[in-house]
């Protein structure tokens, strides 16, 4: 029932629990001066791959709350792909592809050997080194897709393991470059892991779903001027959700952010600098 106002929003009486809640209690809008439909716009945007500045400016507020508000809905998207993780079955492409690592926001840590970079430069040394992160991909032919960072270079099986034992169903087929490291998955799994290579004139037995998949993670990388190392497991969870269905999904993931009941989806801006950190 309904039961007066706080700061101008109605508040609610549970005769159940006795409590009294905002309708944006345990919400992503939850002690948010913004309201629904802000929200809802600045989800849009996200997924759409606006930058702070352009939805800043759309939405009428300053590049720090832009930010802020950035980082709780990305952490609200990991909160729920690991609430329902994806799951792949019949036919699932699994490589990996390599960005840059970052410092973007803050001074090089004494601890990382080698010259800061510009925006756009490329990496002191030639090939895949310590100074790219891996970007582990998985992704079925007509379904989700996965992608997380645990390493730099090349994963090992048990790191693949970690990543993809909750992620793929029993007898699905994988399709990979030959990397050893996928073999270790049939074990965990009980999925059949395909070297893509050695199956030529084979037109089913192909990597191209999930290179597409990563030509858009670097095509958003490249637009937002590069993703800081810490914060990129955030923008995967965003990655494995706007690739291919952006625009259908905004509203109904609107709904399942700020409906009460469907789970607590909010952080508070501590968490935007501790909360589930990539420390490689």
């Amino acid at each position: 029932m309904k039961y007066g106002h706080t700061k101008e929003k109605q508040r609610f009486f549970c005769h159940g629990c006795r409590q009294t809640f905002l309708y944006s209690t345990g919400t992503l809008a939850y002690h948010s001066h913004f309201s629904r439909s802000i929200w809802a716009d600045f989800i849009r945007d996200t997924l759409d791959g606006k930058t702070l500045d352009d939805s800043a400016e759309g939405l009428g507020f300053s590049h720090q709350t832009a930010f802020n508000m950035r980082h709780k809905v990305l952490m609200a998207f990991q909160d729920m792909l690991e609430k329902e993780p994806a799951i792949l079955s019949g036919i699932a492409e699994l490589d990996e592809t390599f960005v840059l690592d970052c410092y973007k926001g803050k001074q090089l840590p004494e601890e990382v050997s080698r010259a800061a970079r510009r925006h756009g430069a490329k990496a002191a040394k030639r090939g895949i080194s310590s100074e790219y992160v891996a970007i582990c991909t998985g992704i079925q032919r007509d379904g989700k897709a996965v992608a997380e960072t645990v390493n730099r270079a090349k994963p090992s099986g048990k790191e693949l393991c970690g990543i993809f034992s909750t992620h793929i169903a029993e007898d699905t087929l994988v399709l990979t470059d030959g990397l050893r490291s996928y073999k270790s998955l049939e074990a965990s799994t009980g999925c059949t892991v395909v070297n893509v290579n050695t199956q030529k004139g084979k037109k089913v037995f192909n990597l191209n779903v999930v290179n597409s998949l990563h030509s858009y993670i670097k095509e958003m990388y490249v637009h937002y001027r590069g993703v800081a190392t810490k914060y990129i497991n955030r923008y995967n969870a965003l990655f494995s959700i706007a690739f291919r269905c952006a625009n259908s999904l905004a509203d109904s993931l609107f709904h399942s952010l700020c409906n009460i009941g469907n789970g607590c989806f909010w952080h508070g801006v501590y968490d935007i600098h501790n909360y589930n950190l990539v420390v490689l």
